[in-house]
């Protein structure tokens, strides 16, 4: 037959169906445990941070006294007059000039002002 080409496809060895992969077939497992293993470590260093925090916070609550010059989560300044620990609130005067008092509750305190250098970053030791 003239003028038709072989279009019959090189034959290629066949691969065995059964046969497993040369690493024994863990790659995928060591994949997972890795993957498991590092959001593992994420999730305990992210809750070591927010334990920190939280304690920290609880430090700055509990030193709380009158006449100290705080910032509130708002931002708002304010000098505290009176801190109730019982029903877990603070008093602070706003404007010492007309007497305006507001009271919140002893969680919207979020920094102490430091008098001297006016600043609301605690210094790094």
């Amino acid at each position: 037959m003239l003028g038709q080409a072989n279009t019959a496809a090189p034959s290629t060895p066949a691969k065995d169906a059964g046969s497993a992969p040369p690493d024994g077939g863990m790659a995928g497992y060591t994949q997972i445990i890795l993957f498991v293993l590092i959001i593992v470590i994420f999730i305990f260093f992210l809750r070591r941070s927010q334990k920190r925090q939280a304690d920290d916070q609880q430090k700055m609550i509990d030193s709380l006294k009158p006449g100290q010059k705080v910032m509130l989560t708002s931002g708002m300044f304010g000098r505290i007059a009176k801190v109730s620990k019982e029903e877990r609130e603070v008093v602070l005067t706003v404007d010492e000039n007309r007497k305006v008092e507001l009271t919140f509750n002893v969680l919207a305190v979020a920094k102490l002002v430091d008098e001297e250098t006016k600043s609301v970053e605690p210094e790094k030791k």
